[in-house]
């Protein structure tokens, strides 16, 4: 493939001659752009969030991953359930290489026998620390959740209270109404 650096540039200024540099990219027709150029862009960094839902589905889907070959479906599965997990957005193409990198670099902290503990105390040691995390995330929802079920109940109270109050307020002022009405009949 012959490539000239220089022809994106051109091709912007002629399709942008007002010279939006910070547009200019996003006017080049997608046909124009190198398919290579496209699929060596780096993604964005996974977060804490992201890496232990990605812990998680990797979990659920690993058996499933195991028996299929071709398993772009089933990252695509994983990348909808992450999103349900963290609300960040990932392609399976994203997790199947963020597995592929993870896998890679576990196996080459393993291989060194003198190093294997070492590394594996540290794996442990981040695994535990990411189980904590997630441990006092669950803490910190279920009190907020608790919270919530006292403030509706104590909602469902005083409203329970206001309609009391409002039949008896009702009930006065139909006696009241009917004693002028028996007065006003005399």
């Amino acid at each position: 493939m012959v490539r000239w650096p220089g022809l994106r540039p051109c091709l912007s200024a002629l399709l942008n001659p007002a010279g939006a540099s910070s547009m200019a990219a996003a006017e080049v027709p997608g046909y124009l752009v190198s398919p290579q150029t496209e699929k060596h862009r780096r993604a964005r960094n996974w977060t804490d969030a992201e890496m232990r839902g990605l812990m998680l589905v990797w979990e659920e889907f690993f058996d499933e991953l195991k028996q299929t070959k071709r398993n772009a479906k089933v990252y695509e599965k994983m990348a909808s359930k992450l999103f349900e997990m963290t609300g960040e957005r990932r392609l399976g193409e994203e997790i199947k290489i963020k597995i592929t990198n993870m896998t890679f670099q576990y196996r080459s902290e393993e291989r060194p026998v003198k190093k294997r503990k070492m590394r594996s105390c540290h794996l442990q040691k981040k695994k535990l620390r990411l189980l904590e995390a997630m441990l006092e995330e669950q803490r910190r929802l279920s009190r907020a959740m608790e919270e919530t079920c006292r403030e509706v109940r104590r909602v469902l109270d005083q409203q329970n209270i206001l309609q009391v109050q409002s039949l008896q307020l009702q009930e006065r002022m139909m006696s009241l109404l009917e004693k002028i009405i028996a007065k006003s009949n005399v």
